[in-house]
């Protein structure tokens, strides 16, 4: 009824059938603001005899107040605010009060009378610090601005969150104001936003008129740089080529400067796709094509970027630039062109016979750039190109090689079926395409092994199959795969002698270790070149694994590795105390067993970590006074680690003996002297 102006209706719902005055849509807004954009007379009525909240807020957190004051509803305003004590300095969620929305408006009758009856602050400022002539600036209200500089007395330096003034944004479209501001206030013409752009660089976005009067008449620099280092020619630059041709022209504008990067206006241009710029700058100014930015990079290589086939054309038969010019990483024009546009590299190839050969520093030819997603690129390249599928990176990759790494694998297919690519190509660390391809898509995989016949057990200079590479990267779909249906080796060892299940354990992958030793039937005693079987693999990280292990995969917790430890050892060692709780409580573990040089799993927690010596020598009851071949306590080797809180503790709590002699007579005391503690 409020929003249909049937005020009859909505006085007879609130009087007679008790309507809740306070109830909201779904936008938070009560009847009151709904009238408040439609009549004056149900808002007083509302107010007066309803007893409606008058600094309800909606979800936008305007109050009745904003909402007339957006539908240009002043005479309500002004009801408000002199009859119904609304709150003038209220604001919305983006913190602008209903000074902010008048000035926006163009209402400047509004603005005095809120400002003179109203006392609403001017300088009051919203979210993004803007002042209300920032917000009538913004708007080209330029009544306002005048208004509220003489007459509100509004600070014209006040910047906002950008550190942008009222000039700043005057200058985006308003000689008018500008020079009102720079005349008459004396606004200042070189002040900086926080970017480091005066007003001069704004007005070079778009206006004309306001970069003439402010070089012509107030002698702004046109050489001013930004934070960048991107003077005035730069913001023209990006899309005003009537801004460009005055500056150059008429303020002498240096045409080759360069900014923080290295960039000429000329790259500025082309980075921004202003090819209108481009050219006019190389035919009238003569500009130069070859200048190279702090990547080494020309306008020609950002043409190739952008796929702009028609201007790569034209700078290189008008602007004679050089095709073959590298980048700082040794890429060529057509290195960057076959990463998307075929007409780009066509034309380079036929008519300009750029070098399809080249490489890069890292020895990447042109295919390899293709390959990391064009394959109608990598196809002309090799057809008509005559690309060599087979050279060689830095590194001994491939193409092929290089399209697995990067996931294409349409390129992959396209490579092995037409490009007769060898799938069992080994880069310097002996990998071939299948080990690449197991760092993580499935899909390629599948594929090499079914249609390219990849060798699923070949292995790199470690000695690692995919199937090891796959379990070392985590990609245990791959792993799976490559059991069930590649009839991968689940018992073959790299160099040094650990099986997927070694890989597996080390990572915490208990489920994946519950399927390879039930699905796989990979073996859990398994030992590496040190001894160690997959339960010590285990040990490093989580609990759950050993669990696993033990009581369903019944690893034998004494196992011993080449010096005689068992795991039990290698947990303390690594400081793995739940690890240790576990299997001393529930595997079983001998707590005084002894390694090759006679130490126990109490000598060894003595390196490290306090909290494993408490619990073995609490809990464990681990003897103290245990000694190794060489007659050295667990006191003795805390003292020669350094483990001071462990030296303390064994003599307060475990009652060591500080007077025990090793081999060589000397105690502990000696130790500690020698380590100077």
């Amino acid at each position: 009824a409020a929003q249909e102006n049937k005020w009859n209706v909505v006085q007879w719902l609130v009087k007679h059938g008790k309507a809740n005055v306070e109830a909201t849509d779904n936008d938070g807004q009560t009847v009151l603001l709904w009238a408040a954009q439609c009549n004056l007379d149900v808002v007083q009525w509302l107010v007066e005899h309803g007893k409606v909240n008058v600094e309800a807020t909606d979800n936008d957190g305007q109050t009745v107040l904003h909402c007339a004051a957006q539908v240009n509803k002043w005479n309500v305003v002004q009801w408000l605010v002199e009859h119904g004590k609304a709150n003038v300095e209220a604001t919305d969620n983006d913190g602008q009060t209903v000074l902010h929305c008048a000035a926006q408006k163009n209402k400047w009758d509004v603005v005095q009378w809120l400002v003179e009856h109203g006392k609403t602050n001017v300088e009051a400022t919203d979210n993004d610090g803007q002042t209300v002539l920032h917000c009538a600036a913004q708007e080209n209200k330029w009544d306002v601005v005048q208004w509220l500089v003489e007459h509100g007395k509004a600070n014209v330096e006040a910047k906002d969150n950008d550190g942008q003034t009222v000039l700043h944004w005057a200058a985006h479209g308003n000689l008018d104001v500008v020079q009102w501001l720079v005349e008459h206030v004396k606004a200042n013409v070189e002040a900086k936003d926080n970017y480091g752009m005066t007003v001069l660089h704004w007005a070079a976005h778009g206006n004309l008129d306001v970069v003439q009067w402010l070089v012509e008449h107030v002698k702004a620099n046109v050489e001013a740089k930004d934070n960048y280092g991107m003077t005035v020619l730069y913001s023209a630059a990006e899309g005003n080529l009537d801004v460009v041709e005055w500056l150059v022209e008429h303020g002498k504008a240096n045409v080759e400067a360069i900014d923080n990067d290295g960039q000429t206006v000329l790259h500025r241009a082309a980075h921004k796709n202003e090819w209108d710029v481009v050219k006019w700058l190389m035919e009238h100014v003569k500009a130069n094509v070859e200048a190279t930015d702090n990547d080494g990079q020309t306008v020609l290589h950002y043409a190739a970027q952008k796929n702009e086939w028609d201007v790569v054309k034209w700078l290189v038969e008008h602007g004679k630039a050089n095709v073959e010019t590298k980048d700082n990483h040794g890429m060529t024009v057509l290195h960057w062109a076959a990463h998307g546009n075929l007409d780009v590299v066509q034309w380079l190839v036929e008519h300009v016979k750029a070098n399809v050969e080249a490489k890069d520093n890292y020895g990447m030819t042109v295919l390899y750039s293709a390959a990391e997603g064009n394959l109608d690129v990598v196809e002309w390249l090799v057809e008509h190109g005559k690309a060599n599928v087979e050279a060689i990176d830095n590194y001994g990759r491939t193409v092929l090689y290089y399209a697995a790494q990067v996931n294409k694998w349409d390129v992959v297919q396209w490579l092995v079926k037409h490009g007769k690519a060898n799938v069992e190509a080994t880069d310097n660390d002996g990998h071939t395409v299948l080990h690449c391809a197991a760092d993580g898509n499935l899909d390629v995989v599948e594929w090499l092994v079914e249609h390219g016949k990849a060798n699923v057990e070949a292995i790199d200079i470690h000695g690692r199959t995919v199937l090891h590479r796959a379990a070392q990267k985590n990609k245990w779909d791959v792993v799976k795969w490559l059991v069930e249906h590649g009839k991968a080796n689940v018992e073959a060892i790299d160099n040094y002698g650990w099986t997927v299940l070694h890989y597996a354990a080390q990572v915490n992958k208990w489920d994946v270790v519950q399927w390879l030793v039930e699905h796989g039937k990979a073996n859990v005693e398994a030992k590496d070149n040190y001894g160690m079987t997959v339960l010590y693999s285990a040990a490093e990280g989580n609990l759950d694994v050993v669990e696993w292990l033990v009581e369903h995969g019944k690893a034998n917790v004494e196992a011993i590795d080449n010096y005689g430890r068992t795991v039990l050892y290698y947990a303390a060692q690594v400081n793995k105390w739940d690890v240790v709780q576990w299997l001393v409580e529930h595997g079983k573990a001998n707590v005084e067993a002894k390694d090759n040089d006679g130490m126990t799993v109490l000598h060894w927690a003595a390196h490290g970590n306090l909290y494993v010596v408490q619990w073995l020598v609490e809990h464990g009851k681990a003897n103290v006074e245990a000694k190794d071949n060489d007659g050295q306590t667990v006191l003795h080797w805390a003292a020669r680690k350094n483990k001071w809180d462990v030296v303390k503790w064994l003599v307060e709590h475990g009652k060591a003996n500080v007077e025990a002699t090793d081999n060589d007579g000397r105690t502990v005391a000696h130790w500690l002297l020698k380590r100077k503690l």
